[in-house]
C-alpha cells in the first residue's frame, strides 16, 4: 500500500484541530452564558439590599454594618444550605461550605454586609462548579477525538492494521488531574480563579466602595470586574485544550 504524502496527514491533523476548536467554541458559549447568569444574580442580590434598607439610590456604609435579626439570619443560613446541597458539585468545596454555614459560630446574628458577601461568594461557587463541569466535557471529548484519530492516522500511514485499546476512564481521570503547569490541574486552576475573582468583588462591591455610589455605577462595574474573570476562564479553557489535544 502506497503511503500518503506528508501534506495529506498535515492537513487532516488540521482538519482535527479545526474540529476541536468548534466544540471549544461551543463550551466558550456556554461560558459566556454561565458567566452573564451568575452577573445577573448578583446585581439581584445587590438591588434586593438596596430596595430594603435605602431609601435612595445611594447606600450608606453604616446600613450594611447593622445587623440582621435572628430570624433574618435564620432565613439566610437556611437558603445558603439548601443552595449548597443542590448546586455544589465539588465535594471538596461543598464539604468545607457546609461546614461553614452549620458550624456553632454561624448561629449569631450577621450584618447585612457578611450577608452580601456570603451571597456573592455562593454565586461565585455556583459558578466555578459550572465551570468545572462544562469544560471537563470538553477536555474529555478533546482526549478521546485526539487518541482515536491519531490512532486511524498512525494505521493508514503505515500500511498496518492492528487491534488497540479504548481509552479508558482511569487514563482520561489521570490526564485531567495532572498538574501540568502552576503545580495544579484544570480544576485547582478554575477553583484558584474564583477564588481570586471572588475576593476582589467582595472587596470592591460591599461596604466601603459602596458608599456615595449609584446601583446603576456598582452594576456597571460588576459587570467589568465579570468580564475579567469572563477572559481568564476562556484562556484557560483555550490552554487546556490545546494541551490535551
Amino acid at each position: 500500500m502506497a503511503r500518503k504524502p506528508l501534506n495529506y496527514w498535515e492537513k487532516r491533523q488540521t482538519e482535527l484541530m479545526k474540529r476541536i476548536e468548534k466544540g471549544t467554541e461551543n463550551t466558550i458559549k456556554g461560558l459566556i452564558e454561565s458567566y452573564e447568569r451568575t452577573t445577573k444574580n448578583i446585581n439581584k442580590e445587590i438591588s434586593r439590599i438596596y430596595k430594603n434598607y435605602s431609601k435612595s439610590d445611594v447606600l450608606d456604609k453604616k446600613v450594611l454594618n447593622q445587623l440582621l435579626n435572628k430570624k433574618e439570619t435564620d432565613v439566610h443560613r437556611r437558603n445558603l444550605l439548601t443552595t449548597i446541597n443542590n448546586y455544589i458539585k465539588n465535594k471538596d468545596i461543598k464539604q468545607k461550605m457546609l461546614l461553614k454555614y452549620n458550624s456553632s459560630a454561624y448561629s449569631f446574628r450577621i450584618s447585612r454586609y457578611e450577608q452580601l458577601q456570603e451571597s456573592i461568594d455562593l454565586e461565585l461557587k455556583k459558578l466555578a462548579d459550572i465551570e468545572q463541569q462544562i469544560t471537563e466535557i470538553r477536555y474529555v471529548d478533546t482526549i478521546k477525538e485526539g487518541y482515536y484519530h491519531n490512532m486511524y492516522n498512525f494505521q493508514k500511514s503505515t500500511g498496518l492494521g492492528f487491534n488497540f485499546s479504548k481509552i479508558d476512564n482511569k487514563t482520561i481521570n489521570l490526564l485531567l488531574n495532572e498538574k501540568w503547569t502552576d503545580n495544579a490541574n484544570f480544576s485547582q486552576r478554575i477553583w484558584k480563579n474564583s477564588e481570586k475573582l471572588g475576593n476582589y468583588l467582595k472587596t470592591q462591591l460591599t461596604a466601603d466602595t459602596m458608599s456615595g455610589k449609584t446601583i446603576q455605577k456598582i452594576a456597571s462595574e460588576l459587570s467589568s470586574f465579570m468580564n475579567v474573570g469572563l477572559y481568564n476562564a476562556t484562556t484557560l479553557v483555550r490552554t487546556e485544550v490545546n494541551h490535551f489535544a
